[in-house]
């Protein structure tokens, strides 16, 4: 099975051009095949004047200027564009790109952001209904010849053109994304997705029952195996007494014991380089076809050097 890696970005951390242009001349030049961008307005209520780029702005900059990386969205929210324009969006830039388009959907959770940009927020039984209709939408733009109508629940189309048709055939990856592997996401993703993204803090038991059922739900709607990636946070640390060290402070951070935190983080990278070797090896067995890392803010150069050095070759 060929096996990609890929690197988070998030704008909302506080990401100047300078440091977007540094983190993707580095990748281009390693191993790892795509930059994932995340979709949101701005990191919390303290964020006043913290830069956050607007992610579909920042995956057109990137296709334009880096020649090999593959791009994609973790991931655009439903919500916050309406389908209909999105589907027209993406079609522009994986033709633009020439076809280095990877496209992650969501059904949208900040409600901070919803509240601040004067967007309903809806229960998430709602949410999923949305996403629905929003991928219904966005795939028969791009598969239609014709123009395209589409009355529904929460969306009502009426003649919308979508031309030039996506670059890529019949259209980009779509993955779907999750922070939960939810019954319902398995069934959205199963029946219109070409993959799954779960992150940030999945163990290898918890993905084992998601993909089992994603398989069963992928098998009822007569789906070929969907492509199945993972995110993953990362932390380093040197030796073990200052890992010791490190998940101590983290769970004072959060007022927590330092066994609730470890329960917590783990199904993330956290750890010496050999115990994120040795977790790595643990998710081997899943069928991933590709791996995530969000690398701590302002350390990203370091640990892209540390994982080409030191962790990727001994997991492959």
């Amino acid at each position: 099975m060929d096996i990609s890696y890929g690197i988070q970005l998030e704008p909302q951390f506080g990401y100047t051009k300078t440091d977007i242009d540094n983190l993707a001349s580095s990748v281009e030049k390693s191993r790892f095949d795509m930059i994932w961008v995340s979709d949101h307005m701005f990191l919390d209520k303290q964020a006043v004047d913290k830069s956050a780029f607007d992610a579909l702005t920042v995956m057109t900059y990137l296709v334009s200027i880096f020649q090999r990386l593959r791009i994609g969205s973790l991931v655009f929210c439903n919500s916050y564009r309406h389908p209909s324009i999105m589907a027209k969006k993406i079609s522009s830039l994986d033709n633009l790109s020439e076809g280095r388009l990877e496209v992650g959907y969501g059904a949208g959770w900040k409600e901070i952001e919803y509240q601040a940009y004067g967007i309903p927020f809806p229960s998430v039984k709602t949410r999923l209904e949305q996403l629905e209709e929003g991928l219904q939408v966005l795939l028969k733009m791009w598969s239609s010849d014709e123009k395209v109508s589409f009355q529904g629940k929460h969306y009502n189309l009426e003649e919308a053109l979508c031309f030039p048709k996506p670059f890529q055939k019949p259209h980009p990856r779509l993955w779907i994304g999750s922070m939960t592997g939810g019954k319902k996401m398995l069934k959205l993703t199963a029946k219109y997705g070409d993959g799954i993204n779960l992150a940030w803090a999945f163990s290898v038991n918890k993905l084992e029952k998601i993909f089992h059922q994603l398989d069963e739900y992928t098998n009822e709607f007569n789906r070929p195996r969907l492509k199945r990636s993972v995110g993953f946070w990362v932390r380093m640390y040197p030796n073990e007494k200052e890992m010791a060290q490190g998940l101590e402070n983290e769970a004072k951070k959060r007022n927590i014991t330092l066994e609730e935190y470890k329960d917590r983080i783990k199904g993330a990278l956290i750890g010496t380089p050999q115990v994120l070797i040795e977790k790595l090896r643990r998710y081997q067995n899943l069928g991933l076809s590709h791996y995530i890392f969000m690398f701590p803010y302002q350390e990203e150069l370091n640990y892209l050097k540390l994982f080409e050095e030191e962790i990727l070759p001994e997991i492959e």
